[in-house]
């Protein structure tokens, strides 16, 4: 824990807080006026170079606000004058990512290598990058670098899993560190993952599935989450946006750019369809940017609205809707450079059909349907980054979530006048000309055989089907939950109780 105090001058009077109460301090400035805040922060972090938590929230605003360029020239001028500090060189590299600058990440994550070869978070975070790069050669070998520099660090044995062939061995070396009391708590259910993958491609499904159950409650631990508070936005959605109120949302298109946006559950083949679509010589291919929330937020606040996000969605004029349509196209200025055409997979824009009809008339919305075991044990057999997908560690959350974003999905659907286009994940992979020819008919786009072999596209792949879609198409994936039947049966009646479907 960092103590350092912050000091401030106010008045002529010099003052002592904590960094947690300079930071509750700026997020109060922020909620009103985040320029404000943002001048504050700068300020105070240039005066007190050692408050390193205050430094790590000031960067995470200006990445929040899209201020890429910003963040990057602030983190270069900290690591210039303090060439260690661990906070600007995490914030730059978020920086760079968000840019579509990989080459320099990489490149910045290989000097500090060669100045450090035992660091073993460079040389995950490495790894990590290459692997987004699809150069899994090099991934491999980074994340087996940072378990011989480091075996007591488990993220490196859960990426590693999926790339490597020795999986008996690494069962082995896996199975002995899960009892290895060195490895820290927090981490434990990396190991559990790993040793998950490496099971299943060995084909011992039991074993396995005890793992996955191991990991699942392990991670569910580390997380704070409210499926009702969850299930409340969604149908806080519909109260919003009714039949009547997104029928007077049309208007003429205002912008000649045209974002193209893939919703779906996780693992429900989302990437799969983003690549095909990026692969296109007139598409730009994006990233789960939360894009479109930074841009309703922004104009929210430049309206200077006393109520709450409910009121002001509302309440808006066509005026308010072309701003956010405008800061939208804005933040995605990394992604789309100089395409008209560029793709958004962010998971959370199935809340905003609503906010997309209204702000961005000439946008496309695709939804990718899959066989809902297969969604559900995607989701429950896959340990997501940070924070991600935070409902898939549990089975009667993740029944709950899925209800509830079908239900959400469906309304739009109904409401929306073909607005939306779905596809079936097991039509794309079993009929693939048919639905490629499908979604760049939808799309406006004409056929081209880039598109056909999407696994040949060299983009960067940040989400976690980044090698399967550098693979030419398959259909292992259909009904691959049944390799687990005897072992699901739990989730099988949960899903039937609420309501689902399920195909067999």
């Amino acid at each position: 824990m960092n103590n350092t105090e912050v000091v401030y001058t106010q008045n002529g009077v010099e003052k002592r807080i904590s960094q947690k109460q300079a930071i509750q301090m700026l997020d109060q400035i922020a909620a009103t006026d985040m320029q404000r805040a943002l001048v504050h922060s700068l300020k105070l972090t240039q005066n007190n170079p050692d408050a390193t938590e205050l430094l790590w929230s000031f960067y995470e605003k200006l990445l929040s606000m899209y201020m890429f360029e910003e963040l990057l020239e602030l983190t270069n001028k900290r690591l210039v004058n303090t060439p260690n500090c661990a906070v600007a060189f995490s914030w730059k590299l978020d920086a760079l990512r968000h840019m579509f600058r990989q080459d320099e990440a990489i490149e910045m994550l290989r000097s500090a290598y060669l100045r450090d070869p035992n660091d073993h978070n460079i040389v995950t975070m490495l790894g990590t990058f290459y692997k987004d790069e699809g150069d899994f050669d090099k991934a491999l070998s980074s994340f087996n670098q940072a378990i011989t520099v480091n075996p007591n660090y488990a993220p490196p044995y859960w990426h590693r899993a999926e790339l490597c062939s020795e999986h008996a061995e690494s069962l082995n070396q896996v199975t002995r560190q899960i009892s290895n009391s060195l490895v820290h708590e927090s981490r434990a259910h990396y190991l559990q993952f790993a040793a998950y993958k490496h099971a299943e491609r060995l084909g011992d499904f039991q074993t396995a599935y005890e793992h996955l159950c191991f990991g699942n409650g392990l991670k569910r631990k580390t997380l704070h989450y409210d499926l009702q508070s969850e299930v409340g936005i969604d149908r806080k959605a519909t109260e919003i946006f009714t039949p009547i109120k997104l029928n007077s949302l049309d208007r003429e298109q205002s912008s000649d750019l045209t974002p193209i946006f893939i919703m779906g559950m996780p693992r429900s083949g989302t990437t799969l369809v983003e690549q095909i679509i990026a692969s296109h010589s007139e598409v730009a291919g994006g990233d789960e940017y939360t894009a479109l929330a930074n841009a309703v937020m922004r104009v929210q606040r430049s309206t200077e609205h006393t109520g709450g996000i409910d009121d002001w969605l509302s309440t808006r004029n066509t005026s308010d809707w072309i701003n956010v349509g405008k800061a939208y196209e804005q933040n995605m200025r990394f992604i789309r450079g100089n395409k008209r055409v560029f793709t958004d997979k962010n998971q959370f824009n199935h809340r905003s059909v609503g906010v997309i009809k209204a702000a961005l008339p000439n946008a496309k919305i695709i939804v990718v349907d899959r066989q809902p075991m297969d969604v559900l044990f995607g989701c429950y057999r896959q340990l997501f980054g940070g924070d991600g997908a935070p409902f898939s560690y549990d089975y009667d959350e993740l029944v709950g979530l899925y209800k509830s974003y079908y239900n959400l999905i469906n309304y739009w659907d109904e409401n929306t006048n073909g607005l939306i286009y779905r596809v079936r994940y097991e039509q794309l992979v079993t009929e693939p000309k048919t639905a490629i020819d499908g979604l760049l008919r939808f799309c406006g786009l004409n056929t081209e055989q880039a598109c056909y072999d999407f696994h040949k596209t060299k983009r960067s792949v940040k989400t976690l089907s980044s090698s399967q879609v550098r693979e030419p198409i398959f259909t292992r994936g259909i009904n691959r939950w049944l390799n687990y039947e005897t072992q699901l049966s739990g989730l099988v009646q949960k899903a039937q109780n609420a309501g689902i479907e399920i195909d067999s």
